[in-house]
Protein backbone atom coordinates (compact mmCIF):
# COMPACT_ATOMS: atom_id res chain seq x y z
CA UNK A 1 0.00 0.00 0.00
CA UNK A 2 1.25 3.47 -0.89
CA UNK A 3 -0.31 6.71 0.27
CA UNK A 4 0.68 10.33 0.68
CA UNK A 5 0.10 12.78 3.49
CA UNK A 6 0.43 16.23 1.91
CA UNK A 7 0.13 19.77 3.12
CA UNK A 8 1.24 19.16 6.71
CA UNK A 9 4.81 19.44 7.91
CA UNK A 10 6.09 16.19 9.44
CA UNK A 11 6.33 16.47 13.22
CA UNK A 12 8.69 14.46 15.42
CA UNK A 13 7.44 12.46 18.35
CA UNK A 14 9.75 13.49 21.12
CA UNK A 15 9.85 12.52 24.71
CA UNK A 16 6.90 12.56 27.04
CA UNK A 17 7.08 14.24 30.41
CA UNK A 18 5.20 13.45 33.57
CA UNK A 19 3.01 16.33 34.78
CA UNK A 20 1.60 14.68 37.89
CA UNK A 21 -1.47 12.67 38.67
CA UNK A 22 -0.32 9.86 36.37
CA UNK A 23 -0.57 12.12 33.30
CA UNK A 24 2.01 12.29 30.53
CA UNK A 25 2.30 15.15 28.03
CA UNK A 26 3.99 15.17 24.60
CA UNK A 27 6.96 17.52 24.38
CA UNK A 28 5.83 18.72 20.93
CA UNK A 29 2.39 20.27 20.41
CA UNK A 30 2.61 19.58 16.65
CA UNK A 31 2.90 15.79 16.88
CA UNK A 32 -0.70 15.08 17.87
CA UNK A 33 -2.29 16.82 14.84
CA UNK A 34 0.34 15.29 12.54
CA UNK A 35 -0.34 11.76 13.83
CA UNK A 36 -4.09 12.38 13.44
CA UNK A 37 -3.69 13.33 9.76
CA UNK A 38 -1.41 10.33 9.11
CA UNK A 39 -3.89 7.99 10.80
CA UNK A 40 -6.83 9.47 8.87
CA UNK A 41 -4.95 9.12 5.57
CA UNK A 42 -4.04 5.52 6.41
CA UNK A 43 -7.69 4.70 7.21
CA UNK A 44 -8.69 6.04 3.79
CA UNK A 45 -6.01 3.98 2.01
CA UNK A 46 -6.01 0.72 4.01
CA UNK A 47 -8.69 -1.83 3.18
CA UNK A 48 -9.57 -4.46 5.75
CA UNK A 49 -8.48 -5.19 9.28
CA UNK A 50 -4.97 -4.42 10.53
CA UNK A 51 -2.28 -6.78 9.26
CA UNK A 52 -1.49 -9.63 11.62
CA UNK A 53 1.96 -10.45 10.27
CA UNK A 54 5.26 -8.66 9.74
CA UNK A 55 5.44 -5.59 7.50
CA UNK A 56 8.10 -3.32 6.06
CA UNK A 57 7.70 0.44 5.89
CA UNK A 58 9.30 3.11 3.73
CA UNK A 59 8.89 6.77 4.71
CA UNK A 60 9.92 9.86 2.73
CA UNK A 61 9.54 13.09 4.70
CA UNK A 62 9.38 16.34 2.73
CA UNK A 63 9.96 19.75 4.27
CA UNK A 64 9.50 23.22 2.78
CA UNK A 65 12.70 25.22 2.73
CA UNK A 66 12.89 28.07 5.25
CA UNK A 67 12.81 31.59 3.83
CA UNK A 68 16.38 32.08 5.07
CA UNK A 69 17.56 29.64 2.36
CA UNK A 70 16.60 32.13 -0.35
CA UNK A 71 17.96 35.48 -1.50
CA UNK A 72 15.72 38.54 -1.70
CA UNK A 73 15.20 37.72 -5.39
CA UNK A 74 13.92 34.20 -4.68
CA UNK A 75 17.06 32.34 -5.73
CA UNK A 76 18.48 29.62 -3.51
CA UNK A 77 21.44 30.88 -1.46
CA UNK A 78 24.81 29.33 -2.26
CA UNK A 79 25.29 28.06 1.31
CA UNK A 80 21.80 26.61 1.73
CA UNK A 81 21.88 22.99 2.94
CA UNK A 82 20.95 20.29 0.45
CA UNK A 83 18.98 18.21 2.97
CA UNK A 84 17.15 19.05 6.21
CA UNK A 85 19.00 18.65 9.50
CA UNK A 86 16.47 18.71 12.29
CA UNK A 87 14.15 17.13 13.28
CA UNK A 88 15.73 13.75 14.00
CA UNK A 89 14.61 11.13 11.53
CA UNK A 90 14.06 8.48 14.21
CA UNK A 91 11.56 10.73 16.00
CA UNK A 92 9.73 11.39 12.73
CA UNK A 93 9.50 7.64 12.14
CA UNK A 94 8.20 7.05 15.65
CA UNK A 95 5.34 9.51 15.07
CA UNK A 96 4.27 7.77 11.85
CA UNK A 97 4.65 4.22 13.17
CA UNK A 98 2.53 5.09 16.20
CA UNK A 99 -0.11 6.73 13.97
CA UNK A 100 -0.37 3.54 11.87
CA UNK A 101 -0.86 1.30 14.93
CA UNK A 102 -4.38 -0.08 15.04
CA UNK A 103 -5.02 0.92 11.42
CA UNK A 104 -2.42 -0.83 9.26
CA UNK A 105 -1.03 -3.22 11.87
CA UNK A 106 -1.99 -4.16 15.41
CA UNK A 107 1.35 -3.22 16.96
CA UNK A 108 4.36 -1.34 15.60
CA UNK A 109 6.49 -4.27 16.78
CA UNK A 110 5.28 -5.94 13.55
CA UNK A 111 7.49 -3.55 11.56
CA UNK A 112 10.56 -5.63 10.69
CA UNK A 113 12.06 -3.32 8.08
CA UNK A 114 12.18 0.47 7.93
CA UNK A 115 13.64 2.90 5.40
CA UNK A 116 13.36 6.63 5.93
CA UNK A 117 14.58 9.73 4.11
CA UNK A 118 14.29 13.51 4.59
CA UNK A 119 14.33 16.04 1.77
CA UNK A 120 13.28 19.54 0.80
CA UNK A 121 10.42 19.99 -1.63
CA UNK A 122 7.73 22.43 -2.69
CA UNK A 123 4.95 20.85 -0.58
CA UNK A 124 5.55 19.43 2.91
CA UNK A 125 4.29 15.95 3.66
CA UNK A 126 5.10 12.27 3.98
CA UNK A 127 5.08 9.47 1.41
CA UNK A 128 4.30 6.15 3.08
CA UNK A 129 4.76 2.70 1.53
CA UNK A 130 3.85 -0.42 3.49
CA UNK A 131 4.03 -4.03 2.35
CA UNK A 132 3.72 -7.44 4.02
CA UNK A 133 6.84 -9.56 4.38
Amino acid sequence: MIFHVTGITPAPQGSKRHVGGGRMVESSAKVKPYRAVVSLSARAAWIGPPADGPVEVSLAFTFARPKSHFTGKGALRAGAPVTPGKPDIDKLCRAVLDALTGVVYADDAQVVGLKATKRYGPIPGTDIHIWPV
